[in-house]
């Protein structure tokens, strides 16, 4: 009894000093995203895949996008000069994987920017950019990519 109302007062002040249990949609996010999307236009109805990663690495706020084979063969990518970061990518991811097989996705902070690695649907994508993002707005561009890809045969 007198653990149950412990417990039901701390819960009560977590909520209050943390405020973790706040499930509402952040509405001036929402406004700055929508504001955001409002003044760009993305060109996703393209016939080139190149032209769609480029699209889609403005809608998404990322520096670049590779994609490669597990054994770090390129399939696409927004950079030219992506190739070493293609083997460096997936000989990271391979490791890892290894070492930690229930792993996910790999973020790696450097100075500047977050490296973030994910396998989706036999394929490593390798995305940098300013600031990182969560594995839903990764699967969200991984899907993009890949209904596309589907849509036209590749």
């Amino acid at each position: 009894m007198v653990f149950r109302n412990v417990k039901r007062i701390m819960r009560s002040v977590t909520k209050r000093v943390l405020d973790v249990e706040d499930n509402r949609t952040p509405q001036e996010q929402m406004k700055l995203l929508n504001n955001f999307l409002s003044r760009h236009k993305f060109e996703l109805n393209t016939s080139s895949i190149q032209d769609l990663v480029q699209s889609m690495k403005k809608k998404h706020l990322v520096d670049s996008i590779c994609i490669c084979s597990p054994n770090g063969s390129i399939v696409i990518s927004t950079d030219e000069n992506d190739f070493s970061e293609a083997i460096i990518g997936s000989a990271m991811f391979n490791y890892i994987r290894t070492e930690l097989p229930e792993s996910e996705t790999i973020l790696v902070k450097d100075k500047e920017n977050w490296f973030m690695i994910f396998p989706y649907n036999g394929k490593i994508y390798i995305i940098r950019a300013a600031s990182d993002l969560t594995r839903i707005e990764l699967q969200i561009l991984a899907k993009e990519i890949e209904s596309f890809l589907k849509g036209h045969g590749d």
